[in-house]
């Protein structure tokens, strides 16, 4: 398969998977509240996403306020933040964005699913960075 071809392909897997997440999250963000989150939240994001890092003790997070989108429907809304973490040699890999949702009882994070972010392929990076974009996340 050429070179071409192939990255051709990757756009077309990017794109299809980059619209399905869209669906995942809120997507009305000109009228979106933003709050920051408790220490509670933060440690249920943490413990959930550091599950399957290799030092998630030594794992280091830039929180962004979580975006609510008043026309939302459901309990589940898409939430993004930067982490740097340790990778198999012990060495920090940089800040990274992350994307995922968080579930909400009575207004307040109970859980958080990963979706795309912190792998050293481009293209989940890129991914990340697309669908907070899009959910009204400023991660830089």
């Amino acid at each position: 398969m050429s070179t071409t071809k192939a990255k051709g392909e990757m756009e077309v897997l990017r794109t299809a998977v980059l619209l399905a997440f869209i669906g995942t999250g809120s997507v009305e963000v000109c009228h979106a509240e933003a709050r920051p989150l408790t220490d509670a939240e933060r440690k249920i994001i943490s413990d959930s996403y550091g599950a399957d890092l290799k030092d998630p003790v030594s794992a280091q997070y830039r929180w962004s306020d979580l975006i609510i989108d008043p026309a939302a429907k459901g309990n589940e809304i898409g939430y993004c933040f930067r982490v740097n973490a340790k990778n198999s040699y012990g060495g920090y890999t940089g800040f990274r964005s992350i994307a995922g949702t968080v579930k909400r009882n009575n207004g307040k994070v109970v859980s958080y699913s990963y979706k795309a972010g912190t792998s050293e392929d481009a293209i989940l990076g890129d991914l990340a960075e697309r669908v907070c974009r899009h959910w009204g996340y400023n991660l830089r």
